[in-house]
């Protein structure tokens, strides 16, 4: 998958990577800063989604439904 935007949230703590698919559908995914006292921060697997057929499906999802990319603009 090719990486194609990332958004990072205000306080950098969470992070929403969009990709472009093999196939030419798109799908995003979200990580967030995470902690753990054997490894200290580390970065953690959240939300993945699925396919969408294309670029601007996904930002107006995203827009919709998380709140700091909307605030973004």
């Amino acid at each position: 998958m090719g990486l194609l935007r990332e958004f990072v949230s205000p306080k950098g703590e969470r992070k929403i990577r969009l990709y472009v698919r093999p196939d030419g559908f798109f799908e995003y995914e979200e990580i967030f800063e995470a902690f753990d006292d054997i490894v200290g921060t580390y970065w953690s697997p959240g939300y993945q989604s699925g396919m969408f057929e294309s670029e601007s499906a996904v930002i107006s999802e995203l827009e919709a439904t998380v709140p700091w990319i909307s605030a973004e603009g």
